[in-house]
């Protein structure tokens, strides 16, 4: 029964996507059923087969490496604060620091990604991709390749790959271009998720599905009507700014720290906005109980006691995504947890989305996990518009105006992306 509503999800979805088309009456039908079946593919392979639990299992060993790498890194820069089981010991629960964590983690990846970009490994991985997509889906060359590097990349890095043909994109394109950032995550956050106990292999399945998810997405939104320069292919747009493999890790390092410091910066002013917030919402609604129960019986409850168990952000979020949740395939009794954490990561940012979900894990069915991870795989949220709108018109200024029209139908676009990547997964799981 989950399965079917899950499906019932994806049409859903898509539906709503097509609701809000350009041009309704231009349905990308091969875009469509072939990015779904595409997706099904993908899902299927990893999810249902023997092979597919071998890459599970080689995730699951490649992440714990790689923290456990990252580990030592900032050991030697930190301490003791870096040992989690010391300080686990010495000072409890509340002894994990969660800011060390998450700066060697970014570093270390960002200086492999770094190294690897510069030497080409990262770019075949991006053309074999694109490459695939192009020939199943039917999609332009500078779109497809877009898509691919934003599995791997940032949303303001993966633009770079196609920069050559950012001036003469068509809207369509440049839609998918963007709905691909807000649908993805990068590679530099990836380890960080898992170390907040987030499945490695379900957030690398949901990374890949969801790249095929926003093209077609994207052209449902706003379908091709224009002649695109790219239609027989695009290539792949190298630049080094590095002298050496060497250099590119020292380059990829800084870049990490920076990345780690934006990180940090998000989370501790968004915890606190939300802290602000509902500390506001509480005070109305007690404002707001204490003179209905004047108005209702009189006076002399005046100044009397009462107790009230205000609503906060979460609940109010968790209770609005509930239904999304629902249709998804998330049981009814987690869909305002995994609601909250949806919630979250459109109005706050997908690392409060999946703090929530990681701390609220024992609490939920492992499906709802599951289906949890693959819809909050993706940067879709308000901060995310204004980083694209400036990143991409940083490279390509004759763009701007484009990009500013485009940017909330993106993380609309990126969110259904997730979405429809989550009902394929629950569909099979």
């Amino acid at each position: 029964m989950l399965n079917l509503l899950s499906l019932f999800g994806l049409a859903f979805f898509l539906s709503i996507a097509w609701m809000i088309s350009e041009h309704r009456k231009r349905f990308p039908w091969r875009t469509v059923l072939s990015g779904v079946g595409l997706q099904i593919f993908l899902g299927f392979i990893i999810l249902r087969t023997e092979f597919g639990n071998k890459v599970f299992a080689g995730a699951q060993i490649f992440a714990q490496k790689l923290l456990s790498f990252a580990d030592q890194g900032t050991a030697m820069v930190f301490g003791p604060l870096a040992n989690q089981s010391l300080m686990a010991e010495k000072v409890g629960q509340g002894g994990f620091v969660f800011a060390i964590v998450v700066t060697g983690t970014i570093i270390l990846v960002a200086s492999i990604s770094a190294l690897l970009y510069h030497y080409g490994i990262l770019q075949k991985v991006v053309q074999g991709m694109a490459w695939v997509m192009r020939r199943v889906m039917g999609v332009s060359g500078s779109e497809s390749l877009a898509a691919a590097a934003n599995v791997f990349m940032g949303q303001t890095e993966a633009p770079l790959v196609v920069k050559p043909y950012l001036k003469l994109m068509t809207r369509s394109e440049m839609l998918c271009l963007m709905t691909g950032g807000m649908s993805t995550i990068a590679g530099g956050v990836f380890a960080v998720y898992v170390g907040m106990g987030i499945d490695p292999g379900h957030l690398l399945t949901a990374s890949i599905m969801s790249a095929p998810a926003a093209l077609l997405i994207a052209k449902i939104m706003i379908p091709e009507v224009e002649v695109s320069q790219t239609a027989g292919g695009a290539t792949l747009s190298i630049e080094k700014d590095c002298t050496n493999g060497l250099d590119a890790m020292c380059k990829g390092a800084s870049d990490g720290l920076k990345l780690s410091m934006n990180v940090l910066a998000m989370l501790i002013a968004f915890t606190a906005a939300v802290a602000l917030v509902n500390y506001i919402y509480e005070l109305f609604q007690a404002g707001v109980a204490y003179v209905l129960i004047c108005a209702e019986f009189g006076k002399e409850f005046h100044g009397a006691h009462f107790e009230l168990q205000p609503a906060t952000l979460q609940t109010v979020l968790g209770y609005a995504n509930a239904p999304f949740a629902y249709i998804m395939g998330i049981p009814w009794s987690d869909c305002v947890t995994v609601g909250q954490a949806m919630g979250e990561r459109i109005v706050l940012n997908e690392f409060m989305g999946y703090l929530t979900l990681s701390g609220e894990a024992k609490n939920l069915d492992s499906r709802s996990l599951i289906i949890g991870t693959y819809a909050l795989c993706g940067f879709a949220n308000f901060a995310s518009i204004a980083i694209q709108i400036g990143g991409i018109s940083a490279i390509c200024p004759e763009r701007r105006a484009d990009l500013a029209k485009l940017g909330f139908r993106s993380m609309i676009g990126g969110v259904l992306a997730s979405y429809t990547t989550a009902c394929v997964a629950g569909m099979l799981i």
